[in-house]
């Protein structure tokens, strides 16, 4: 494992606004490790299809037809509660299976404490390496595993096959540790938090094979203006984290504020913002990651989309929920429904953080 923090900084004798921002971000995530579901819960893959690599895969060759049936199928569970029989799901998985083989790597950027498990259920045989800025977030992934792998054995299934982690500064790992090239990466909800985001998609790109895919969520820019205000407020506790004498102490006590707060607007005691913040539930590190995080400056959409493209990445598909159309998907035409999201976004009717699938582009393309 590798590690970035505050100590290592004072050896060298300088901090840069760059390294004051990630420290904050560990120590942030080293707090309020996300999304830090209860160890016992288990994803559910019929709503998770759409994160397998054989479906980016079936929309980096073309195969819209099958990868919208998969949609259709993963979003019926997701949304409907409707579970998927075998007889429509072994068929599509097989599929998966056969364009997404097990001799796929997949590397994760920004893993959290959930996404080891689920993409270890969604792959059993592939290679992962998951990587993290914080420990907490890698202890708690690690433990969750464990304990899921130990049902396994109980339930007499197979174990899980193991996954390396990798902990540290993403565009360090990506540059110095995460040997080789990975045929799928998944960058959910990190870019838009870090202080070059320009930098790690640049080293996104480097590390993905020709024709690897790479699935990115990104947070909305206008319709989470009001989050990035409520933010500003914390950001004089945020900056006497160097102190460290009563910092943490602090930072917890205004989170349980807020979470007290959370919980009372949740069940509809506020009536001016029950529905604005109905997303975060009743009250959960949800609520920290929303109101309270040190790093969260705001990116439009178009603009990690245009630099994607400068690196050699090409969309193939992206999806998001409108106010007055419903889910959106660029199956056909993801520039198109892209055009419209950004559209939806200024106007603030854009009710999902939006995710983009890109394909790496071969030496000849990228040359075209």
């Amino acid at each position: 494992m590798t590690e970035f923090h505050l100590s290592q900084i004072r050896l060298e004798g300088r901090i840069t606004m760059e390294q004051l921002k990630i420290e904050k971000m560990r120590q942030f995530y080293d707090l309020f490790p996300y999304p830090n579901r209860p160890i016992f819960v288990s994803p559910k893959l019929d709503a998770q299809l759409t994160a397998h690599g054989g479906f980016l895969m079936m929309l980096s060759k073309g195969r819209t037809i099958l990868a919208e049936k998969i949609w259709f199928l993963s979003s019926k569970y997701k949304h409907s509660n409707i579970k998927i029989s075998k007889e429509e799901f072994l068929p599509v998985y097989n599929e998966m299976i056969e364009i997404f083989p097990n001799t796929k790597r997949i590397l994760l950027v920004g893993c959290g404490t959930d996404e080891p498990l689920l993409f270890r259920k969604l792959h059993p045989e592939n290679e992962i390496i998951a990587m993290d800025l914080s420990r907490k977030a890698i202890q708690k992934a690690k433990k969750k595993l464990a304990f899921h792998t130990i049902l396994n054995v109980f339930w007499n299934q197979k174990t899980f096959k193991k996954i390396e982690f990798l902990l540290g500064n993403a565009e360090m790992i990506l540059k110095e540790k995460a040997i080789g090239k990975f045929d799928y990466i998944q960058c959910f909800g990190v870019l838009h938090h870090q202080p070059d985001p320009t930098g790690i998609l640049l080293a996104i790109s480097q590390k993905l094979n020709e024709n690897g895919v790479l699935r990115l969520m990104i947070y909305s820019f206008h319709g989470r203006k009001l989050e990035r205000r409520i933010q500003n407020r914390y950001s004089g506790t945020w900056d006497s984290f160097l102190q460290k004498k009563g910092f943490k102490f602090h930072i917890v006590i205004k989170y349980f504020q807020l979470r007290v707060w959370q919980f009372f607007n949740f069940i509809g005691f506020f009536r001016s913002t029950f529905e604005r913040f109905r997303y975060l539930g009743p009250g959960s590190a949800s609520v920290a990651d929303a109101l309270m995080h040190p790093s969260d400056p705001g990116f439009s959409l178009s603009y990690f989309q245009e630099q994607a493209q400068q690196f050699g990445l090409e969309l193939v598909y992206c999806e998001g929920k409108l106010e007055n159309e419903g889910y959106v998907n660029g199956f056909e035409n993801p520039f198109l429904v892209w055009n419209k999201i950004i559209e939806a976004d200024k106007k603030q009717e854009l009710l999902t953080n939006p995710i983009l699938i890109f394909r790496k582009a071969n030496k000849v393309e990228q040359q075209i």
